[in-house]
């Protein structure tokens, strides 16, 4: 998750210097799934006459492709401290000629043309938290030139039923069934069942207890900010027996055509993982239906860089109801 540059109604200052920290980079370049996609991506689709923005460039390395694969400019966009550190590097690597470095939030940045490219790795968990796309989508109208290009194109929002024990003890509300020190703490279940948290543990692809389903696609090319908070209704299908432990969800970044960065429990890792929304305990069948209706929103007040998820699901069996449920999801930046 590259250093997102800020919407001016949130506050800033520790986040961007959280961006600053060495480790923070040195997970995400650590992701070769992630990076290597982005580098493939920016081969197939730069040229010798393409004009690349990169938002939220962080320690430069999209900037870096970009003028490898030839760009005639490119213009890395970061809000912290580490675009110092990004001019050093272009600078040892002979690649700071093609690459203009600006600091400060993109909404300020003025360019003299219109670019052809616009390139961002601004996706947090489950895509949407951290909120980076908001900048991305006003870069976007500011900065790109009819019929550019946007990388990622498109972003699709994945969910699956799950069944983990492991993931129910550790994540979800399994820890207070059992006696901790020999005392009941079922109460205290109760009361963080009215605000779970959405965490992003990871999920093998074999606690699905029936294929995923596709929520929403994130239109990066034409979607306006307000497109990406979406309110859906799906149907889920239980393909095994077994006990419902919460959902799974996932992206899949479309980066150029046949790059897709997939982050689902079947693909290779990725530092983003997979989301795991935790539920009380619910026993199914092979055959049952959950008609889940999910929605995404801004977090009124504290730190609105992270959504809330509304989860609301019917569990039917040959057509009757057998239970229903309601869960208020806070999401996370872990």
């Amino acid at each position: 998750m590259s250093a997102p540059t800020q919407p001016a109604d949130r506050p800033s200052e520790d986040y961007y210097s959280s961006y600053a920290d060495p480790g923070v980079h040195r997970l995400m370049l650590m992701d070769r799934v992630r990076t290597d996609a982005y580098r493939q991506a920016i081969r197939q689709l730069v040229g010798e006459e393409s004009i690349v923005l990169d938002v939220g460039s962080g320690t430069g390395i999209l900037s870096l492709f970009a003028a490898q694969a030839g760009a005639k400019e490119v213009h890395a966009a970061e809000a912290s401290d580490m675009i110092h550190m990004a001019e050093r590097i272009a600078d040892a690597n002979s690649l700071h000629g093609p690459i203009r470095f600006h600091k400060g939030p993109v909404e300020a940045l003025e360019l003299d043309k219109p670019v052809s490219i616009l390139v961002s790795e601004w996706m947090g968990y489950f895509a949407l938290a951290e909120c980076m796309f908001e900048s991305v989508l006003i870069a976007r109208d500011k900065h790109l030139a009819p019929g550019g290009v946007m990388v990622p194109s498109h972003v699709d929002m994945l969910l699956a039923p799950v069944e983990d024990s492991r993931l129910d003890f550790e994540h979800g509300f399994g820890f207070w069934e059992a006696p901790v020190f020999g005392f009941d703490f079922r109460e205290l279940g109760d009361y963080e069942r009215c605000d779970p948290l959405l965490t992003a543990p990871g999920v093998p692809f074999d606690a699905l207890l029936g294929p995923a389903c596709l929520l929403t696609t994130l239109d990066c090319q034409q979607g306006t900010s307000e497109s990406f908070w979406f309110d859906v209704k799906r149907t889920l299908t239980i393909e095994r027996q077994g006990m419902l432990h919460g959902f799974a969800g996932w992206f899949d970044a479309h980066l150029a055509p046949g790059v897709c960065l997939s982050t689902g429990p079947e693909a290779a890792l990725t530092h983003w993982r997979q989301s795991f929304f935790p539920m009380r305990t619910t026993p199914v069948c092979a055959g049952d239906v959950l008609e889940v209706a999910l929605r995404a929103t801004r977090r009124p007040h504290g730190d609105t860089r992270l959504p809330i998820y509304f989860l609301e699901a019917e569990l039917r069996r040959e057509g009757r109801l057998v239970d229903s449920f309601f869960y208020r999801y806070y999401g996370s930046f872990e």
